[in-house]
């Protein structure tokens, strides 16, 4: 019996060592899959956080892309409005010249004008005695033109029109410094914000 009994405890005993090694190569498979799965993991987290980072910065760079063309749009407009106000304010003053200012500056324009016969039509807001008939023979006279006096213009605006054959030439303040902002607005820009 007691052999019986040994064989027994040899075969428990084997049996134990058996299961504590199986055991133990369980756990290690178990911690081993466990360190797989884990490293996986991470580096999925990994890229997921460089991919989230990305996209972060991506967003970020486009709005503030926006806020700095938003930025300078606004400065853009704050800068036309100035220039408008400048512009607007210039038509007020040319509109309160004096009556010598009014007509030096139709002497100028007639002089540089390269025509030799018109009509001059002041504007519809000149005021009436500004460009008289007398005055326009004497500046016709000294620039060897011939000149003559026409109504005022329909158009309510200060400054006058010269037309000469079918082609009327527009000395009307307000458009006068409309075409010079859409000519030189950009330089005036730069000199007035450089």
């Amino acid at each position: 019996m007691d052999a019986i009994q040994k064989i027994i405890g040899k075969i428990n005993e084997q049996a134990q060592a058996e299961r504590q090694e199986f055991e133990k190569n369980r756990l290690a498979e178990i911690d081993t899959n466990f360190l797989v799965e884990q490293r996986k993991i991470m580096q999925e987290h990994e890229q997921q956080l460089v991919k989230q980072t990305e996209q972060m910065q991506k967003r970020f760079q486009q709005q503030k892309n926006r806020l700095e063309v938003e930025n300078r749009q606004e400065i853009l407009k704050k800068k036309q409005a100035y220039l408008e106000k400048l512009f607007e304010e210039a038509h007020t003053e040319m509109t309160q010249w004096t009556l010598a200012q009014h007509r030096t500056f139709a002497e100028v324009v007639l002089a540089k004008l390269a025509i030799t016969k018109g009509v001059f039509i002041p504007g519809g807001l000149v005021e009436n005695g500004t460009y008289p008939k007398e005055w326009l023979e004497e500046v016709a006279n000294k620039q060897n033109k011939k000149l003559t006096l026409a109504s005022p213009s329909a158009v309510l605006e200060y400054g006058f029109l010269i037309e000469h054959e079918g082609v009327q030439y527009n000395f009307l303040y307000r458009d006068l410094l409309t075409e010079e902002r859409r000519n030189k607005g950009r330089e005036f820009m730069q000199v007035l914000f450089s």
